[in-house]
């Protein structure tokens, strides 16, 4: 998380257990960023309940640990932002404009390809945002190629976003929802068509590239939560079944959770990450025991860097290990990220990034935090990724505690 190097008061948070995880780390051209916290030296969330200065704080801290590597904000070509709010769905949209016109303060132009998602909870009470990226250098940087096809769905007030950026053979693609050009949501509450309309849009990201569908790695699938159609299906297993539609049997590593959308009428909101060259794909289910079928890949190796999806306490047989025990699921998954790594000729020395998606009835997630904090310093000793921990509303089924899901590159 956000440990310091200076005397920037922006760049050292600290809390009651010591993080195994580090604020930043560099591989080759890319620095993988950990999520910020809108926390001081003395571990105290900073403005509570503020939005606006809690944004400002954060990005503070981003520029901060870009500056340790001679970078900037405009080398962010991805940024993923988390945040709360629990007011009315009809008052999202104006937190969300609050919030983004601190955004605007930071934003480079061109900005980085950017998702922002209402998720439940963060690791601490009053903590109401939470942001990670991926910042390039080099080459990859000075060569990089802002895509914008021309029929791609706009924010709801002017920003200097990106749909997606071409770093040679990778494409990072932002968040894509149902929407139109002055961010409305189009096919209100249908989630077919929602999802449909979203793959529409990273097709077109990833075809100006030259790539294809084919090329696309991992998928962040953001589902409205506790949603289903007329006759009970959930939304999630809709989302599923249209993306088994547009792959087939060769269908990307994919990351899911339940969130809240923020502009009236969406229920999704996918990203995604596309290599242009050759993929490696493991699919290890059932061993390995998943909500997901084996359409989806567990693990996809290219140029390089080794996605794993989101993995969650099931066993082969389909039953969820460890119930009601948080700390026990924790085990249950990284165990799998191992395994999953060790198919790929990788170990957990080798992540590079981390996701932790929690789930609990408490209004923090401080104490499952700390106790995956120790769980993993014992489990992996030596690897110190970049780490970033949620709460989400909730996961693949009634249970699920915890989903974690790495990047990994071999040192």
């Amino acid at each position: 998380m956000a440990f310091s190097s200076d005397d920037s008061d922006h760049k050292t948070w600290s809390c009651r257990v010591a993080s195994p995880f580090s604020n930043a780390v560099e591989i080759n051209d890319q620095i993988f960023i950990s999520g910020q916290l809108p926390r001081d030296a003395a571990g105290k969330i900073y403005a509570p309940n503020d939005i606006a200065n809690q944004t400002r704080h954060v990005f503070e801290n981003m520029r901060a640990v870009l500056r340790d590597y001679g970078l900037g904000l405009e080398n962010l070509v991805r940024l993923n932002t988390y945040y709360t709010f629990d007011g009315a769905d009809e008052d999202a949209t104006e937190y969300w404009e609050s919030m983004t016109r601190v955004r605007l303060e930071f934003f480079p132009d061109p900005g980085p390809a950017a998702t922002a998602v209402r998720i439940k909870g963060m690791p601490y009470k009053g903590q109401l945002i939470q942001i990670e990226g991926i910042a390039i250098k080099g080459p990859s940087f000075n060569e990089r190629k802002r895509i914008m096809p021309p029929g791609s769905w706009d924010w709801s007030i002017p920003v200097p976003l990106t749909q997606g950026w071409e770093c040679f053979d990778r494409v990072y693609v932002g968040g894509q929802i149902s929407a139109d050009k002055k961010g409305l949501a189009v096919h209100d509450g249908d989630i077919v068509l929602q999802t449909q309309a979203i793959f529409d849009f990273i097709d077109e990201v990833v075809k100006d590239t030259g790539g294809s569908r084919r090329d696309i790695a991992h998928l962040k699938i953001c589902v409205k939560h506790n949603s289903r159609d007329s006759s009970g299906v959930p939304f999630l297993t809709k989302i599923l079944d249209v993306t088994k539609e547009r792959f087939g049997s060769d269908c990307p590593t994919i990351t899911c959770f339940g969130v809240d959308l923020l502009y009236p009428g969406l229920v999704l909101e996918i990203d995604a990450m596309a290599f242009k060259s050759r993929h490696e794909r493991i699919t290890m289910k059932p061993l390995l025991g998943s909500v997901y079928d084996v359409n989806f890949a567990d693990v996809v190796s290219a140029c390089g860097e080794t996605w794993v999806g989101g993995q969650e306490p099931w066993d082969e047989s389909g039953n969820l290990l460890c119930e009601g025990d948080s700390a026990g699921q924790v085990k249950v998954v990284f165990d799998k990220l191992q395994k999953l790594l060790n198919e790929a000729g990788l170990d957990v020395e080798d992540i590079v990034k981390v996701n932790l998606f929690f789930v609990t009835e408490e209004d923090d997630i401080s104490d499952e935090f700390h106790s995956a904090l120790n769980i993993w310093k014992k489990f992996a000793p030596n690897s110190n990724p970049a780490m970033t921990a949620v709460r989400a509303y909730e996961l693949s089924r009634p249970g699920v505690l915890i989903q974690a899901d790495c990047i990994a590159i071999k040192r």
